[in-house]
């Protein structure tokens, strides 16, 4: 890899770090569900990985959601589980690039890496209450489909479908990277004309 793409990876990488950071500062006001049942905003690293290429870029998103939720933990002060929940932000968001894969425009497929990225981040999460905490086998069950719920569903699949389009073709331009699936985008453009399109 050439300097150049490497700068396109670190660029992707801090604005992923600091519009999460932001946002998850922001979302802090909503009332915790107990137990450990919060509300992030997936939406911010979701619409990334779907218009960045799969791969180093989508990793570097993940990387820097990772690093955006230690800047904001380092606020509130560390706990011995926060690095379980770090290697279930780069697991959940880089497995979610691969369901999306060449069609960030498709909402079927954005829908389910959502889902797929809160779900994998809330379980990886969840293991944490069993391994260092008390709680039961069911606290830690409840807790990741709550969270596969609120960040996954409600702060993730949502929104994200909506913010993709829009940002679809403006954003990669200024990261440095083609739009992505664009030849996928021309021949759903022509099925959906014919009505012969599929919804995934």
């Amino acid at each position: 890899m050439n300097s150049a793409y490497n700068a396109k990876l670190v660029i992707v990488g801090v604005l992923s770090t600091v519009s999460f950071f932001i946002l998850l500062t922001l979302t802090e006001a909503i009332p915790e569900i107990p137990v450990d049942i919060d509300f992030k905003p997936f939406f911010v690293p979701m619409s990334l990985i779907a218009v960045v290429p799969t791969g180093c870029p989508a990793l570097a998103v993940s990387l820097g959601a990772m690093l955006g939720e230690f800047l904001r933990d380092m606020l509130e002060g560390y706990e011995i589980d926060d690095p379980i929940g770090a290697v279930g932000y780069v697991v959940g968001f880089f497995s979610s690039a691969y369901v999306i894969g060449n069609r960030p425009l498709n909402k079927v497929r954005v829908f389910i890496a959502c889902l797929v990225a809160g779900f994998v981040h809330a379980v990886i999460e969840a293991t944490s209450f069993i391994i260092f905490d008390t709680e039961t086998l069911y606290i830690a069950v409840y807790a990741a489909i709550g969270n596969t719920i609120t960040d996954g569903l409600i702060m993730g699949a949502i929104p994200t479908i909506f913010i993709v389009p829009r940002l679809y073709g403006r954003i990669e331009r200024y990261l440095g990277f083609p739009p992505k699936g664009i030849e996928h985008y021309r021949r759903d453009r022509r099925q959906q004309a014919r009505g012969t399109a599929l919804p995934f």
